[in-house]
C-alpha cells in the first residue's frame, strides 16, 4: 500500500490538504446538523392533532350593530346561528367555541389535583357546547358530553358570577368559589393521575375553584408556546363577546368544505347583516402554521445540496491538481511496471486519507454544533446514526469526486508523460 508516500506528500503539502480536510469537516458538521433540523421539523409536521381538519371551517362573526351589546340579543343571533349553519347541506355539526386548531396558542390556566401539595400544571383551556367534540371529530373514551342545558345553566351562572365583584378573604382568595364539570385530554389525565384514572376526580386552580372530570377524549393536539401541546380542558359555556364576536367551528362532509363555507357566509349575512363574517378552512390554518417550518426544510434541503456540491468540487479540483503536477512521476510508475489500477488506487485511497480526517474532526464538530442549537434554540439531539449515514454519505461524495480524475491519470501513457515534463 502506499500510505508511505501519500503521508509525506500530505506533509509536504500541509496547507492544500488541511483547507480541504477542514471544508469537508465543516461540510459534515452542518449537514447532519440540518438533516437533524429537517427531520425534527417534519416530525413536528407529521404530528395529528385528532381532529377532522381537512374538513374543519373556522367562523368567525363580529358585530358593528349595536343591538349585539345586549346580552340576550348576542345569545339569541348564537343560537340562530348555529341552527342556520346546521341546515346547510353538507355540514356534520356546528358548535360555538373559541378553541381554534393550529393557531399556534390560546387560553391556558394552571391547575393541580384537590388535596395535593405538587406544583401547578399547566394546561389549555376552552370553552364547549354540546356539539363541540362532535365538530372536531373527538373521540370520547370515558364519561360523558356536556348536554344543552348544562351550557345555558353555565352561561347564566358565569354571566352572574363575573357581572359582580367577587368577594374576598384577609389573603385575597375569592370567598365564593367556582365549581364546574369539565372534559380534559387523555394525556393530561395521565400527568395528572399516575393510574390515568380521572374521570369523576376533582382539580383546582390558585383561586380554589374547583373542577370535576366527568369526560376523557382520546386524541388532543394544538400547537401552543409551552409544552403543554396535549394538555386540555373543556369547560360548558358559549362564546361570544361583542368587541371580538362570535366564533364557530363547522365540521362538514368530506369534499363539500370549500362549498359550504361559501353557503355560511352568504346565509349569516343574510339572517342579520349587523355584523361581519369570515370563513377559513382549519387545513389553510394548519397550513399557515407550518409555512415556517415547510420554508426551513426547503431552505435547510438546498443549503445542503449546495455544501454537498462545493465539497465535491473542492476534491474533483485537488485530484485534478494533483493529477498535474504529478504527471512526471505517474509517467515513471507507469514505466517501472506499475497498472492502471495501481495508479487509480493511490489517487482514491489519498482521498481516503484525507476525507477521513477531515470526517473524524466533523464528527466532534457535529456534536458540538448540536449541543449549542439544542441548549438554544431547543432542537433534537443528534441521533448518532445520523452522524454515520453522514460520514458514508460524505465517504462516498469524496470517492466518486476523485473517481474520474484520478482515472484521466491512469489512462496516462508512460511515454506522452515522459515527453510532457
Amino acid at each position: 500500500m502506499e500510505f508511505g508516500p501519500i503521508l509525506r506528500t500530505m506533509r509536504l503539502n500541509k496547507v492544500r490538504y488541511g483547507l480541504i480536510a477542514a471544508e469537508i469537516a465543516l461540510t459534515l458538521a452542518i449537514v447532519v446538523n440540518c438533516i437533524n433540523l429537517i427531520r425534527d421539523a417534519r416530525r413536528e409536521m407529521a404530528i395529528e392533532s385528532g381532529f377532522d381538519d381537512q374538513n374543519l371551517i373556522s367562523v368567525r362573526s363580529t358585530p358593528f350593530d349595536k343591538a349585539f351589546e345586549e346580552d340576550g340579543y348576542y345569545d339569541n343571533a348564537v343560537k340562530q346561528d348555529l341552527d342556520a349553519m346546521r341546515s346547510v347541506p353538507g355540514v356534520i355539526a356546528a358548535t360555538n367555541t373559541r378553541f381554534l386548531p393550529w393557531q399556534g396558542g390560546g387560553s391556558s390556566m394552571e391547575t393541580r389535583v384537590v388535596g395535593s401539595k405538587g406544583e401547578m400544571l399547566r394546561n389549555q383551556v376552552y370553552n364547549a357546547d354540546e356539539s363541540t367534540l362532535v365538530t372536531l371529530g373527538a373521540r370520547l373514551i370515558e364519561g360523558r358530553n356536556f348536554t344543552r342545558h348544562e351550557v345555558d345553566a353555565e352561561v347564566i351562572r358565569l354571566r352572574n358570577l363575573f357581572n359582580t365583584e367577587r368577594p374576598r378573604d384577609s389573603r385575597g382568595q375569592p370567598i365564593e368559589k367556582i365549581s364546574q364539570d369539565i372534559i380534559i385530554s387523555k394525556a393530561f389525565a395521565k400527568l395528572l393521575f399516575a393510574d390515568g384514572k380521572a374521570l369523576g376526580r376533582r382539580l383546582e386552580d390558585s383561586d380554589g375553584d374547583q373542577y370535576q372530570i366527568v369526560g376523557v377524549i382520546d386524541r388532543f393536539y394544538n400547537p401552543y408556546g409551552w409544552p403543554i401541546h396535549e394538555y386540555v380542558m373543556f369547560y360548558p359555556t358559549s362564546s361570544r363577546s361583542v368587541p371580538f364576536g362570535a366564533p364557530y367551528l363547522v365540521r362538514t362532509k368530506p369534499g363539500h368544505r370549500d362549498a359550504v363555507a361559501a353557503a355560511i357566509e352568504k346565509k349569516l349575512l343574510a339572517s342579520n347583516n349587523g355584523r361581519n363574517v369570515r370563513t377559513q378552512s382549519v387545513a389553510d390554518i394548519k397550513k399557515g402554521f407550518q409555512g415556517q417550518s415547510t420554508l426551513l426544510v426547503g431552505v435547510l434541503s438546498i443549503l445542503i445540496i449546495l455544501l454537498v456540491f462545493v465539497t465535491s468540487l473542492g476534491i474533483v479540483g485537488l485530484t485534478v491538481f494533483s493529477v498535474t503536477e504529478r504527471t512526471r512521476q505517474i509517467g515513471t510508475r507507469r514505466a517501472l511496471g506499475a497498472q492502471r489500477r495501481d495508479i487509480l488506487r493511490y489517487f482514491l485511497l489519498e482521498n481516503w486519507l484525507i476525507t477521513t480526517m477531515g470526517l473524524a474532526v466533523g464528527a466532534l464538530l457535529a456534536y458540538g454544533l448540536n449541543v449549542f442549537l439544542v441548549s438554544k434554540v431547543n432542537g433534537a439531539k443528534m441521533d448518532p446514526l445520523l452522524v454515520l449515514g453522514g460520514i458514508l454519505l460524505l465517504w462516498l461524495a469524496g470517492l466518486a469526486a476523485t473517481f474520474v480524475p484520478a482515472r484521466r491519470g491512469a489512462a496516462v501513457a508512460p511515454a506522452v508523460a515522459t515527453r510532457n515534463v
